[in-house]
């Protein structure tokens, strides 16, 4: 009996020993295929890997190891069914979650890949490798995004482009441009609303970035409120004193609400950055025309002439100047001027309306009021709210002696203005000169 009793102890302990050393082999093949892996032998890596996981087809760490294995190798659809073993047994590895969501972002699945990472958050909530995969993965879909919504966009498919892009931002956290962009496409749908609501998302994330001030300024613009879009003109220039088009575009506004001290102190700020810069030469001196500052406006529009001589309207600017000051054999050489560069356009486009609208008031500036009267009219049948056509008509039916048909005129360019006083002056002289 104790022969028996012996012997069963004996096969007992042997069964005890094979298990423990069983369960040691399939740690030896895992740590073996570790070895290799360090070393790039990936084939031998893969080979002890897959003998660990006969031993124990449960051991996880065999299956991450083998899952790497795939990863170097380009063998992603193996990578992937080796990731999701390992989280099969093991469900809180976050390595696993982390290649395995790198793997669908390689390969543009990045749906995919925030739902696997958003498991991984759950398991692991203060994870630093799941937090860093989350914002690479964003990362990546953010610029794809970016790219595709800017195809259709340019495509124009905007209502595509804004639904594209507002997905991602729902599910990523998103930078600066990215709402920036958002901003400009629903100010191009002229949704100023959703513009401004991404505008000021943007500058939540990055109070320097210039642009969005920019295009805040552009949409009070469109709106009619010159004032704020003044204010935001001012927050471009103090977060880009560097930028000439900032101070540019300032100073145009601000000579738009005929403030032309300051207007004149942010052109000229523009042309010490960019003095070769025919518009901006120009507009500095149109700001000196309309503050009747004559002889700087002179000396300034003929650097403009220097730099560019068919620069549009600048020889009728020069005309009107030269009108005011009584001298009228200077101006009819500029408005014939003007008219030639105008015919010289028309041939290039025939139905720009600025075009026809300088040569139009070219003409009528010659002393040919007729042939002047023509293009105007085509051009107001035309483009019926183009204010600066009805202006024109107006001069022309006041050389013409025609007061009635001028004051019409300038009534209709009113109804199409946002408050400029100078209307209201010549519809004042206008009538005073008609009804004594």
């Amino acid at each position: 009996m104790k022969k028996v009793i012996t012997y069963l102890l004996l096969v007992i302990l042997f069964g005890v020993f094979i298990f423990l050393g069983w369960s040691k082999l399939g740690a030896f093949f895992c740590n073996q295929g570790n070895y290799y892996f360090e070393q790039q032998f990936y084939k031998k890596a893969a080979a002890s890997y897959e003998n660990s996981i006969r031993v124990n087809p449960r051991a996880w760490m065999a299956h991450l190891g083998l899952a790497g294995v795939y990863l170097e190798c380009k063998d992603y659809q193996a990578s992937v069914k080796e990731y999701k073993k390992v989280l099969s047994i093991n469900p809180s590895c976050s390595r696993a979650y982390a290649s395995l969501s790198y793997i669908y972002d390689l390969q543009g699945n990045y749906e995919e890949a925030l739902q696997v990472l958003a498991r991984g958050q759950q398991e692991n909530p203060v994870d630093e490798r799941i937090k860093q995969s989350l914002e690479s993965c964003c990362s990546s879909y953010l610029a794809n995004t970016l790219n595709k919504s800017t195809e259709l966009f340019l495509a124009q498919k905007a209502k595509a482009a804004i639904s594209r892009l507002e997905n991602v931002l729902t599910q990523c956290p998103g930078n600066a441009f990215a709402y920036y962009t958002l901003g400009y496409y629903y100010f191009s749908s002229q949704d100023y609303a959703n513009a401004k609501i991404n505008l000021n998302k943007c500058i939540a994330r990055d109070s320097d970035f210039h642009y969005a001030y920019k295009l805040f300024s552009d949409i009070y613009l469109k709106e009619g409120n010159i004032n704020q879009a003044v204010l935001y003109a001012q927050k471009v220039v103090a977060h880009d004193n560097q930028g000439a088009s900032g101070y540019h575009e300032l100073g145009l506004l601000l000579m738009r609400l005929e403030r032309y001290a300051e207007a004149l102190i942010y052109l000229k700020k523009a042309v010490s950055f960019a003095p070769d810069k025919v518009e901006y030469a120009y507009s500095l001196a149109s700001v000196y025309r309309d503050a009747k500052m004559f002889d700087q406006a002179i000396a300034e529009y003929r650097r403009v002439s220097a730099l560019k001589d068919d620069y549009p309207n600048l020889h009728n600017d020069l005309a009107d100047i030269y009108t005011v000051l009584n001298m009228p054999n200077q101006a009819l050489v500029e408005y014939q001027k003007e008219v030639q560069s105008g015919q010289e356009r028309i041939k290039v486009d025939p139905n720009d309306p600025i075009v026809l609208n300088n040569y139009a008031y070219a003409l009528n500036g010659a002393g040919r009021s007729l042939q002047a009267q023509e293009v105007a009219e085509k051009l107001i049948s035309a483009y019926p709210r183009y204010r600066q056509a009805h202006l024109t008509m107006s001069r022309i039916y006041g050389k013409m002696k025609k007061p009635d048909l001028a004051l019409a005129s300038l009534e209709k360019a009113k109804q199409l203005s946002s408050g400029e006083s100078f209307i209201d002056d010549e519809i004042f002289k206008l009538k005073h000169a008609s009804y004594p």
